[in-house]
């Protein structure tokens, strides 16, 4: 009997790491770091700071508290999953330098993991 597909329930933002671990896992090691570069400044940088403006555009309409308390929330897992992917690119840009081989799913793995955890006491 064939596997079946099981879709896994997990924020959309958040499940944006394991795609950056996986492309940064199969570059050199510059277009790891560039990739993580890349993640840091579309994520943070440009999504957080586009909720950012909405927000502040907000401010005189009456349900401004309603807004920046739902929105809010959302510039701060984009501030920690961009933080994350800027260290996913910064592991696979020292990795890839030195080791010349693949990295094996479980190592995919324990990275996203480790990214997530340490970007969540960066942020």
């Amino acid at each position: 009997m064939g596997k079946r597909y099981r879709r896994r329930r997990s924020n959309s933002i958040a499940s944006v790491i394991p795609d950056i671990v996986h492309v940064a896992s199969r570059l050199s090691w510059w277009g790891a770091l560039l990739t993580g570069i890349i993640a840091y400044f579309l994520i943070a940088i440009l999504l957080g700071g586009y909720i950012e403006g909405h927000i502040a555009s907000q401010a005189e309409s009456k349900f401004y508290v309603i807004i920046e308390a739902r929105f809010g929330r959302l510039v701060h897992v984009c501030n920690w999953v961009g933080i994350a992917g800027f260290l996913v690119g910064v592991f696979f840009a020292i990795r890839n330098y030195f080791v010349l081989s693949r990295a094996t799913s479980n190592e995919k793995g324990i990275v996203a993991f480790l990214s997530k955890l340490v970007s969540r006491s960066v942020d």
